[in-house]
């Protein structure tokens, strides 16, 4: 029997690949956001539960344009509940590895959803929970560059990080809405281990160009670098590389 799964948040970069595995799996899929109406900090909360009417399962790709703890923790709370009354069977979230590792205490984004985490499982809904680690993406996020002769020049937070592709991500929150995960959560991850400046190299070299890039320590983020963005021993693993993720993208 087809799924009919709505997709909060899903005209994001995530959210677009969401609804597109979802569709590729048979699912009635359709996104809801902002544009569409659905919005968790000024729809009243009889508005979200019309727009989840008839909707089995919610993938919740949502984020918190101000990055605020209270911004993600009221939001989830407001869609727990309107999937609640709405008679949704299953929420799935897109999580982040390491939001409750002690050195990574003093990122606000993390604790943000950590505490989306928390307040959407706190509801009556059964919740599945897939942290993922960076996605090969981020490369082209946080690089700020100059083109000069020779390459691009840029600079890179210190990271030592295990990332995977967004393709991977939505294609787990695919599985998870239809299969329930066996636990409350798991960890998605890409290959292999290397520092964000690294990914921003290959995945330049990847296009055919050039990219140096200096590293920045980030004072008082410890967590950037001890391993706190690292899968634990038991995480899923995407085998695609960053190599074959720009050649699908091309």
């Amino acid at each position: 029997m087809s799924q009919t799964v709505s997709v909060v948040g899903g005209s994001g970069r995530l959210g677009t690949l969401a609804v597109r595995a979802l569709a590729e799996r048979g699912a009635v899929a359709a996104s809801i956001s902002r544009r569409t109406g659905f919005d968790l900090q000024r729809s009243t909360m009889d508005d979200l539960t019309r727009a989840l009417a008839g909707v089995d399962v919610v993938v919740d790709c949502s984020d918190a344009t101000d990055r605020k703890v209270t911004t993600f923790e009221s939001s989830a709370r407001s869609l727990a509940e309107a999937a609640a009354r709405a008679g949704v069977k299953h929420l799935v979230l897109v999580s982040i590895v390491g939001v409750d590792r002690p050195s990574l205490k003093s990122m606000s984004y993390y604790q943000g959803k950590l505490a989306q985490e928390r307040a959407l499982t706190a509801g009556t809904v059964p919740v599945s929970i897939v942290r993922s680690t960076q996605w090969f993406g981020f490369a082209d996020q946080v690089y700020p560059s100059v083109r000069l002769a020779g390459g691009r020049w840029g600079l890179a937070p210190a990271m030592r990080m295990q990332p995977v592709s967004g393709e991977a991500v939505a294609a787990r929150l695919a599985d998870a809405a239809f299969e329930p995960l066996p636990g409350q959560w798991l960890e998605l991850a890409g290959p292999e281990v290397m520092s964000l400046a690294d990914l921003i190299r290959r995945v330049w070299r990847a296009r055919g160009q050039q990219a140096r890039v200096a590293q920045v320590p980030i004072p008082g983020l410890k967590g950037f670098t001890d391993g706190a963005l690292l899968p634990g021993a038991d995480a899923e693993i995407d085998p695609t590389t960053i190599e074959q993720w720009v050649a699908s993208s091309s």
